[in-house]
């Protein structure tokens, strides 16, 4: 495998690769994208035959995560941007008739209860201390909990990737990143195994100063979306169908 180091804007992006079927994914450029709030931070990783990644970091201590219930036919830029989010992706499962998979919890309101089904490995936990992501085991419920998603599968537990994963299917991917404090970012991927994207998370120093020690797979696919406010006009990835909530950056 080849190996690839770039150093751009004050980024360190560790040597890595992606491999696939055809060959290796080479990293040709990672370049700063505008945003609105210094808050946060728009990053997006160019690999050879236009595959690209947006990787969307914030401040803890300035931002944190809501969870966002769309009404129908709503889209994530829409739904984001009413909210007077900074940043927003789309969110998890729901069945063909729009009912949620699993627990949805949105500013204290459950609009949806805990299921226990294979794909929902964990959920995104928002409570005043900052937004975690938790195993099934480890949820907790209490007056405190702010907003909440089940999903899954988890893809990096403890700083290594998740065994197991489905490494032959494709897709784009939107997923969740927490480092030792909490999560830390949100990011869509160009398409990708589940398994791939857990050992290419789990590689030290793709975040430079940031171990992931856990991320969460949300939906994807043709749902995967991203929006971002940025001056003079948004970056915004739309989803190609329809989609239920989604998980959006808030200025504290």
């Amino acid at each position: 495998m080849r190996i690839f180091l770039l150093v751009a804007a004050g980024w360190a992006l560790a040597p890595w690769g992606l491999v696939q079927a055809e060959g290796v994914w080479r990293l040709e450029s990672s370049e700063s994208l505008p945003t609105r709030s210094p808050a946060v931070t728009h990053r997006l990783l160019a690999f050879q035959n236009d595959r690209e990644w947006h990787l969307v970091r914030f401040d803890r201590s300035r931002a944190t995560l809501r969870v966002l219930d769309l009404a129908p036919g709503e889209t994530v830029a829409a739904a984001v941007r009413a909210s007077g989010g900074l940043a927003g992706v789309n969110g998890g499962y729901f069945k063909p008739d729009r009912v949620p998979l699993g627990l949805v919890v949105s500013k204290g309101v459950a609009l949806h209860p805990w299921e226990s089904s294979k794909i929902l490995t964990g959920a995104l936990v928002v409570t005043a201390r900052g937004a975690s992501l938790v195993r099934n085991a480890e949820f907790k419920p209490g007056p405190d909990l702010r907003d909440a998603l089940q999903a899954g599968p988890f893809l990096v537990d403890h700083g290594k990737p998740v065994p197991g994963l489905n490494s032959t299917h494709r897709a784009e991917r939107t997923v969740l990143l927490a480092d030792g404090k909490g999560v830390v970012a949100l990011l869509t991927t160009a398409p990708v195994s589940l398994a791939e994207l857990g050992r290419c998370l789990a590689t030290p120093g793709l975040l430079p100063g940031t171990k992931i020690e856990r991320a969460l797979n949300l939906d994807g696919g043709s749902s995967t979306a991203l929006w971002v406010a940025a001056d003079p006009s948004p970056y915004s990835r739309p989803e190609w169908k329809a989609v239920r909530n989604a998980v959006a950056i808030l200025g504290k």
